[in-house]
């Protein structure tokens, strides 16, 4: 029962989406409920000192605190529970039940949940992105999937529970990608989402 409680708090607490409701008090700004719900459509568009609280909200309270609670306080030491706990964060972020379904892409609170599993994983993981980032791409949606494949891989070595984890990011990360918050079927748009997580990609 404990079990059962803890996860309908992390659902819940996961379905809660910190950029619309900082949006939702500003009845004059405009935003596209159809487009991405995270933390970089308030740094973009609105204020970028709110983006980054709204960022550490998502990836601290949202991904790393039920980790922690359910390792440190809890002890679930149960085998694959944070691939059951990961699971239900993403599904509730992604695909909000308080927006019909809609929601953010999982980056944010899957950096946070990544860290409360394995700290030097985790580290990892953040420094392919940083480099791919800077040094290669300078595109955050084919960086974020290459840093997590990669990891993954890295992963196996540490324990098929964690391996999961990152399997488990990667594949909501693309399922998310590919229903975005409005279906498309054209198979251009569906290869750009996945990629580069935008409708058309990007002509630097």
């Amino acid at each position: 029962m404990e079990i059962i409680i803890f996860i309908i708090f992390t659902f819940l607490l996961s379905s809660i989406n910190f950029s619309i409701q900082y949006l939702s008090k500003y009845k004059n700004l405009k935003f596209d409920k159809k487009g991405h719900m995270g933390s970089s459509l308030v740094w973009k568009n609105h204020s970028k000192f709110a983006g980054l609280v709204i960022f550490f909200g998502d990836s601290v309270l949202k991904g790393f605190f039920p980790i922690f609670i359910s390792k440190y306080i809890l002890n679930f030491n149960y085998e694959y529970m944070f691939l059951l706990i990961i699971t239900v964060q993403l599904i509730g972020n992604n695909w909000s039940i308080f927006l019909n379904f809609k929601g953010g892409r999982g980056m944010a609170i899957s950096i946070g949940s990544l860290l409360g599993i394995n700290l030097f994983l985790a580290i990892i993981l953040y420094s392919i992105y940083i480099f791919l980032y800077f040094f290669k791409f300078k595109d955050g949606g084919i960086t974020w999937l290459i840093a997590l494949i990669i990891t993954a891989i890295i992963s196996l070595s540490f324990s098929l529970n964690i391996f999961y984890c990152y399997i488990a990011c990667l594949l909501f990360t693309i399922l998310k990608r590919i229903t975005g918050n409005n279906l498309n079927f054209d198979i251009k748009i569906i290869l750009n989402r996945i990629v580069y997580d935008r409708d058309v990609k990007s002509i630097n």
